[in-house]
């Protein structure tokens, strides 16, 4: 006579009592995953990798750069092995990987603090629209500053003034990357406690190297003797509205 079968099947309720419910599996997080791809991780090793370097090679151009903008004064002599051309290939380096460092930190903040934006999205497709989003739109608002520039000293006739704004902003664009992007790398690849501490010290450091910057282009204007007013327009014009654009959206 065969044995009578038993039924053990319950619900989750009879369980872990009615309050409970069934909590259903729908594949993994895309949000959780999105920074954990090899491709993100070797472009932030590629990164490090490219920075260090830089930083081992050109140490004493850096240095003397980086002093000079926190307004230490230092000797005629301690510029003479500097090369224009030198530095102005570290300068475009340093930029580059600026850019491409805060391009892959909007990715950290997405999963961090904007999931809504990629629900649905897959992970690989997810990577790519906030990473290119991201570079398209710093650079585009590089171009707009640099064209403005280029646009606003041909019709005044001051090219003088014109490139020396340039190359203001482009040094202290590149030593404000040199200090942001170890916080930056340390954002991108830790815990979520050691990364938000790593992102609070790279806004310190970008906050002061803008303030460095403003000083900075407020003393060419005086000493090019043009009107405050016109660098109040500058500021707002190539500085202010860009990144109001940027905040705009977030802020919503």
């Amino acid at each position: 006579m065969p044995l009578p079968t038993l039924d053990h099947t319950i619900t989750a309720e009879q369980a872990f009592g009615s309050s409970s419910t069934l909590a259903i599996d729908n594949g993994i997080d895309v949000v959780s995953s999105l920074h954990s791809g090899a491709l993100f991780q070797i472009a932030v090793l590629a990164i490090g990798l490219i920075y260090t370097f830089f930083i081992v090679r050109y140490w004493d151009f850096l240095r003397y750069f980086i002093i000079s903008a926190l307004g230490v004064h230092q000797s005629s002599s301690d510029k003479a092995h500097i090369n224009p051309g030198e530095q102005t290939n570290i300068e475009v380096v340093m930029i580059i990987l600026g850019v491409v460092t805060l391009s892959l930190c909007s990715l950290r903040v997405v999963e961090l603090w904007g999931a809504d934006i990629v629900a649905g999205i897959s992970t690989q497709v997810a990577v790519w629209v906030v990473v290119l989003v991201a570079l398209v739109g710093l650079s585009l608002i590089f171009a707009y500053q640099l064209g403005t520039i280029y646009l606003s000293a041909l019709i005044c006739e001051r090219s003088d003034v014109g490139h020396a704004l340039i190359e203001i902003k482009s040094l202290y664009l590149a030593v404000g990357f040199v200090t942001v992007i170890p916080f930056g790398i340390l954002f991108l690849l830790s815990p979520t406690t050691p990364a938000i501490i790593g992102l609070c010290c790279g806004i310190l450091c970008g906050l002061i190297a803008v303030i460095i910057f403003v000083k900075e282009t407020f003393l060419f204007f005086v000493s090019q003797k043009i009107s405050i007013l016109h660098w109040i327009l500058y500021l707002c014009a190539l500085e202010i509205f860009p990144v109001s654009l940027i905040l705009a959206p977030i802020l919503r």
